[in-house]
């Protein structure tokens, strides 16, 4: 299924869906159901089952996107989420175990390697992806009006990769995540340190 606006372009919904609602001013509301998740650490563990909206970009790429999460409890986080041809990258906004937010980036090349961020002042940032060539990064910034700030950069592949806005809640009987003012440019955000 497409998704309706504000998201224009060849957007679709994984699995497991969402419930979702889209606004006139602009703004997607999606909701994780109890126990989505996407993470892989064998023996520890192995889920793939994160709902979002997603689509396809070839090439060099900024998208940005404001997040705001209603959590309850530790991992509910809402973000972006890119597949690569090696695996899956992640960067979210997500609650802490004492119930701080922070953003929270996951790389899974096959196995997930998690790194906590800054804390934010509220469960909201805007957050970027970027491609550029054979590298991927991600940013943040809190004030729309400062500069991005650089969160993490790993090497990817050539090729198309698939791009998601998505919402989790692993241990929680949902998690509900708005996004808001998407901006997708074909060009990489320069200067990202």
């Amino acid at each position: 299924m497409t998704a309706a606006a504000p998201f224009e372009g060849p957007w679709s919904w994984s699995e497991p869906r969402p419930s979702w609602s889209a606004g006139a001013d602009g703004r997607l509301e999606l909701t994780a159901p109890a126990g989505s998740d996407l993470y892989r650490v064998p023996g520890v563990r192995e889920i793939d089952a994160v709902p979002g909206l997603s689509r396809t970009l070839d090439g060099d790429f900024t998208l940005s996107v404001r997040v705001a999460v209603a959590g309850t409890r530790f991992a509910d986080a809402a973000g972006l989420l890119v597949h690569t041809a090696g695996g899956w990258a992640k960067c979210c906004v997500e609650r802490a175990p004492d119930g701080r937010w922070s953003v929270v980036t996951v790389v899974s090349l096959p196995d997930s390697d998690e790194a906590a961020g800054p804390d934010l002042a509220a469960p909201g940032t805007e957050l970027t992806v970027v491609r550029e060539g054979r590298r991927l990064a991600f940013l943040h910034r809190e004030d729309p009006a400062a500069d991005h700030r650089f969160l993490r950069t790993l090497p990817i592949a050539d090729g198309p990769l698939r791009v998601s806005l998505f919402a989790q809640a692993p241990f929680s009987d949902r998690c509900t995540a708005v996004f808001d003012a998407p901006q997708l440019s074909p060009e990489p955000l320069r200067d990202r340190r």
